[in-house]
């Protein structure tokens, strides 16, 4: 008779992994805790409402007070005793909630869990909530902990914590590039020569623009030219591609949401990001120009090969490397269909 062997699951490393997560960021770490944070990135990793992908965000803290620092406006759903159906419920109840900068929140705190929405993002400019918490601005608080949960590819999970991050992968695929330092890098060319001023605020704005369109894309192509004329007459040589008879100025826009401070600026603002989002999932690649103006979409660029050369990839990654192998581009980024991002810069 065959010997039995020992059987393992991916659901016992995913807990063991949440586990010594939350041991190492000051967590509570009970069995109710960790299979509920287990129940969170199962739903969050591939979330569908009514056939609709959702893509909510989660923070997770032990206590809600520290958001008393950072403007915001929260919205409780529910404040019950602590169960493992309780972080179930938190996510089917809010994730159609946490839309247009809103975020599901879960305190878990004396045997309780509080669970609702919450939006730190006040204006269109506005640093988003993961940067004021556990990002670029994150401030550490006495006895508080606080760990930001959300999808960042094909059933793929990231928490982050004031000091660890842990990827959840819920396959058996390699875990593919899925940071946001691509995007990073390309949102810092096109505004590479906008005003020094307000540069920040124009790059801010436009990586939360660009972050919430390609994670619910399906693969994206972004080009970035020079502002000038020479360089836009070059690349308009390209007939299959629908260039704008007057570029989209995000680089005035958010100046003037930023000075003007009015709803009408405001209004403008989100208007224009909702359509940069929309042309940004439209096939072909989205033409941006150095100083933050979006110039055309739809590009579908022909073969440029240089000889010797390889790709067995797909249109898209075909089209990447035509981007990289013509005169038009200073810098291209490329997201495939599961996820896979790159980026280059001449």
């Amino acid at each position: 008779m065959a010997k039995t062997e020992k059987q393992h699951t991916l659901r016992e490393y995913v807990i063991e992994s949440i586990g010594s997560f939350l041991h190492r960021e000051k967590f509570q770490t009970d069995d109710v805790t960790e299979f509920g944070i287990l129940e969170v990135i199962n739903l969050i990793s591939d979330y569908h409402e009514e056939g609709n992908a959702l893509y909510p965000e989660v923070i997770l803290t032990n206590d809600m007070n520290f958001f008393k620092t950072i403007p915001n406006k929260e919205l409780l759903i529910n404040d019950v005793d602590l169960s493992i159906d309780e972080f179930k419920k938190a996510i089917k109840l809010c994730a159609p909630l946490a839309i247009d900068n809103w975020v599901i929140f879960i305190e878990v705190k004396n045997n309780k869990i509080r669970y609702g929405v919450v939006s730190a993002e006040m204006t269109e400019t506005s640093l988003s909530i993961y940067n004021q918490t556990v990002g670029d601005l994150k401030v550490e608080y006495e006895n508080i902990t606080i760990a930001y949960i959300r999808n960042i590819g094909q059933k793929t999970v990231e928490i982050t914590g004031l000091k660890n991050n842990l990827v959840v992968s819920l396959t058996l695929d390699d875990v593919k590039n899925n940071s946001n330092e691509d995007i990073y890098h390309t949102v810092d060319e096109i505004t590479a020569k906008c005003d020094n001023t307000y540069k920040a605020l124009i790059n801010n704005f436009l990586k939360k623009v660009i972050i919430n369109a390609l994670r619910i894309g399906h693969g994206n192509l972004i080009g970035i030219v020079n502002d000038s004329e020479e360089d836009l007459k070059k690349i308009k040589i390209e007939k299959d591609a629908i260039f704008l008879p007057e570029p989209i100025d995000f680089q005035n826009l958010v100046i003037e949401t930023e000075t003007e401070k009015n709803n009408e600026t405001s209004v403008n603002l989100k208007s224009y990001a909702s359509i940069l989002k929309s042309m940004l999932n439209h096939d072909g690649i989205t033409i941006f120009t150095n100083t933050g103006k979006l110039i055309g979409y739809h590009l579908l660029i022909k073969e440029y090969k240089i000889e010797g050369q390889i790709n067995n990839g797909g249109a898209r990654s075909k089209a990447f490397l035509s981007m990289q192998n013509c005169d038009f581009f200073t810098s291209c980024f490329y997201k495939s269909q599961d996820g896979n991002m790159k980026f280059w810069k001449k």
